[in-house]
């Protein structure tokens, strides 16, 4: 399967997700296990562009809530989940990503994996603001020119909600610390490794250098 993104994620997300890798091969039929071939079909959709395939939806931004408007989130089944009259809650967990131009004309463009988390009380926001490092309530100027992302209502919903995050130039300090990984996907014949490879970690994780990097 052809590639079309090249991903990276955050250095904290990466430590949980090789933990996550350990204890799913102690254990291959138990909830780690389980949480990490949902990773691993996350990781592919976004690595394909498949966003769509998992309910992808662009996050927003309002009082209550931080300031995400750069961001994007796919849905991911792990555990079943249903509300106090035993209807299905769908997805039980989430997966939160930015994107930017690639760092090279001939390189595919990036994007940055922020975390994965169940959805229960909007753990998976909590988290992807804390490590951008931002605050509930806050606007960030930076990102007023992209639209605020609100509720999509009605018969035709699914069709008028924006799916993937919007495209932004790669930040100075993501550039920088990309210029250490080897091997990036260049923008035509870059593939992903077939699903039935054995488990391993199929991302790679930066850490920013100097005091400014992300949370």
């Amino acid at each position: 399967m052809t590639a079309k993104y090249h991903l990276v994620v955050h250095p904290d997300l990466g430590e949980e997700l090789r933990e996550l890798r350990t204890k799913a091969q102690e254990n291959p039929t138990g909830l780690e296990a389980q949480q990490f071939g949902a990773v691993r079909r996350g990781l592919s959709a976004l690595r394909g562009g498949r966003e769509a395939d998992l309910n992808g939806e662009r996050l927003g931004y309002s009082d209550r809530h931080p300031d995400l408007r750069d961001c994007a989130e796919i849905k991911l089944p792990v555990v079943e989940e249903f509300n106090r009259r035993g209807r299905p809650m769908g997805p039980s967990h989430r997966m939160t990503y930015r994107e930017f131009d690639a760092p090279a004309p001939e390189h595919l463009p990036v994007r940055q994996v922020m975390c994965f988390e169940p959805r229960k009380d909007g753990r998976p926001f909590e988290v992807t603001a804390d490590r951008l490092g931002r605050t509930r309530g806050v606007p960030l100027a930076e990102l007023d020119s992209l639209p605020n992302v609100e509720p999509a209502v009605g018969p035709d919903k699914d069709l008028n909600r924006p799916v993937s995050p919007v495209r932004r130039p790669l930040p100075a300090e993501l550039a920088q610390a990309m210029k250490g990984l080897e091997g990036l996907p260049p923008a035509s014949g870059a593939a992903t490794p077939p699903s039935g490879d054995p488990p391993r970690s199929p991302i790679q994780s930066h850490r920013p250098p100097g005091p400014s990097r992300e949370r």
